[in-house]
C-alpha cells in the first residue's frame, strides 16, 4: 500500500518459525502453532513495520521488531488471466525467506485491491459505477461483482498453492484502493464530489445473475441519493434508511466473503480488518438521512460507508479476526492523540454523547466500537507522516494509545521512516519504545 494512496482516503475519511516439511509431524505441529501466536513476553505486545525492506529484516528483528510486512501484487502475480509469473513468484518466495530466516512473523497483503488490467478489460463489471455513470478502476468491485470474487478467489488459491498461506502470521483483508474497510473514494478532493458506488448493472438489477449470492437486490433500483421522489411518490426517510442499509451491508459482505475464503483454505492465522479514522457518527447519519443522502461535501463519509458503529456489527466471524484502527497518532482528539479510559465502556456507540465525537481520538472511538461488538482482538497502525506529521516522542505516544486501549501491538507506517530522518521515527526511537513495553 503506497503512502500517497493511503493518505488520499484518509483525507476523505479520516511465529517466527520456518515451516519445513521434512521436520517430522510432531515438530511441524509445534512450528505451526508458533507461527500463529503473538510474540510472548511479560506483556505480549508485538511491534512491526509496514512496507518492510527484506534486507533490513535481520537488523530490525535484533532491535525487537517482531513483525515484517510482505506486499504481494495481484497484477504482477497474474499478468494475464490464468497465467502466473514464475519469476515474480520466486521473488516473493525470496522475500518471504529473508523474513523467516530473520525470525520475523510475516503479515501479508495479497493485493486483491489492486487488480491486473486484464480484469477490467475483459470484464467491464469489475469497475465500480457511481450515480453519475462514472466508472472507477483503481480497485476492483468486490462488493457487487461475483465475477471479481471468482477471479480473486482463483488468485488466492494460486498463492495458497505456490507459496502456502501457513507461512503468514496475519493476512490483511482489503476492500478499497488503500486496503481499508470503505467504498472507494474516487476524486473526493474536489468540492461537490460525493460519490455512491452502487450503480453498476449488478448493483441495480433485481436479478442475481452477476451479483454475489450473499448480496440482496437493491430495494429501490434507479433511485439516486439526494432525490426526494421515487417513481412518482415521495421518498421517505424510512426508505432512505432501507436503501442505505442495503448499500452498507453489501460493503460488509465483501469483508465477510474474504474471511470465509481464507478460512475455507484452512488458514488459522489472524485476519486483519483495517479501519481508517473514526468514520461518521450516529448524529451525522441522522442528518444525512434527512437530506436524502444528498451530494453535499458533509456526506462524503456517508458515501464511503464508514459508519463503523454499524458495520463492525455486521462482521459475522470474530475468531482470529483483528480490528485494526489505522489511526494511531493521527492528530485527532482533545487532547491530541488521547487514549482509552476504563469509563469508555459506559458509552453506547449507537447513541454517544456529543463530547465523544468532539474530543475522542479516532482510535479511541474505534476501539470502543470494536469492544461493543465483542471483538477481543485489536491491534493498531500509525496513521503515517503524510497524514499527521511525526514529531519527537510520536512513537511513545502511539505505544501509550496501544496500551491504554488494550491493543495487542502496533505496526509502524512506514519502514522507510526508520532510516530517512523522519522526526521521532528512527530505528533507535522504535527500539527504545519496544524495550520499554516488552
Amino acid at each position: 500500500m503506497k503512502a500517497s494512496r493511503r493518505g488520499a482516503v484518509r483525507r476523505a475519511v479520516r511465529r517466527a518459525a520456518l515451516y519445513r516439511k521434512h521436520f517430522g509431524v510432531i515438530a511441524a505441529a509445534f512450528l505451526i502453532m508458533a507461527c500463529f501466536r503473538v510474540p510472548q513476553d511479560d506483556k505480549g505486545y508485538y511491534f512491526g513495520t509496514l512496507q518492510t525492506s527484506p534486507p533490513k529484516a535481520s537488523l530490525e528483528r535484533s532491535k525487537g521488531i517482531a513483525v515484517a510486512h510482505l506486499q504481494i501484487s495481484w497484477d504482477q502475480y497474474e499478468p494475464r488471466e490464468g497465467v502466473y509469473s514464475s519469476g515474480y513468484v520466486d521473488s516473493v518466495k525470496r522475500s518471504l525467506g529473508r523474513f523467516q530466516r530473520s525470525g520475523s512473523l510475516v503479515e501479508v497483503s495479497l493485493g486483491l485491491n489492486h487488480a491486473p488490467s486484464w480484469l477490467f478489460e475483459k470484464y467491464p463489471e469489475a469497475a465500480y459505477v457511481n450515480q453519475h455513470g462514472d466508472h472507477l478502476t483503481e480497485t476492483p468491485n468486490m462488493v457487487f461483482s461475483q465475477t471479481v470474487r471468482e477471479k480473486a478467489q482463483r488468485y488466492i488459491n494460486a498463492v495458497a498453492r505456490d507459496i502456502g498461506l501457513e507461512h503468514f502470521w496475519a493476512i490483511r483483508v482489503v476492500v478499497s484502493g488503500t486496503g481499508e474497510f470503505t467504498y472507494p473514494a474516487g476524486d473526493t478532493d474536489r468540492p461537490g464530489h460525493t460519490y455512491y458506488w452502487a450503480f453498476d448493472e449488478n448493483a441495480q438489477s433485481p436479478k442475481r445473475a452477476g451479483r454475489p449470492p450473499t448480496v440482496p437486490a437493491n430495494p429501490f433500483p434507479d433511485w439516486k441519493p439526494g432525490e426526494r421522489a421515487y417513481r412518482g411518490n415521495a421518498f421517505t426517510e424510512a426508505q432512505v434508511r432501507q436503501w442505505y442499509d442495503w448499500y452498507q451491508r453489501a460493503l460488509s459482505d465483501a469483508v465477510n466473503w474474504q474471511i470465509r475464503s481464507y478460512k475455507a483454505l484452512r488458514y488459522h492465522g489472524f485476519l486483519k480488518i483495517l479501519i481508517p479514522g473514526s468514520g461518521y457518527f450516529p448524529q451525522d447519519y441522522r442528518r444525512a438521512v434527512s437530506s436524502r443522502l444528498d451530494q453535499s461535501d458533509e456526506n462524503r463519509l456517508i458515501a464511503l460507508g464508514v459508519g463503523y458503529y454499524r458495520t463492525l456489527g455486521q462482521i459475522r466471524d470474530r475468531r482470529n479476526v483483528q480490528i485494526v484502527p489505522t489511526s494511531l497518532v493521527d492528530g485527532t482528539g482533545e487532547p491530541k492523540n488521547n487514549g482509552c479510559s476504563p469509563t469508555d465502556r459506559r458509552v453506547n456507540v449507537l447513541d454517544p454523547p456529543r463530547h465523544v465525537q468532539e474530543t475522542w481520538s479516532s482510535m479511541r472511538w474505534i476501539s470502543r466500537v470494536a469492544r461493543y461488538y465483542h471483538f477481543s482482538l485489536l491491534s493498531g497502525e500509525s496513521a503515517g507522516n503524510h497524514v499527521s506529521p511525526y514529531y519527537p516522542g510520536v512513537m511513545n505516544d502511539a505505544a501509550q494509545q496501544m496500551k491504554s486501549c488494550g491493543l495487542q501491538g502496533l505496526m509502524w507506517a512506514f519502514d522507510p521512516n526508520l532510516y530517512n530522518g523522519t522526526p521521532g521515527s528512527s530505528l533507535a526511537d522504535y527500539s527504545a519504545v519496544i524495550s520499554r513495553y516488552n
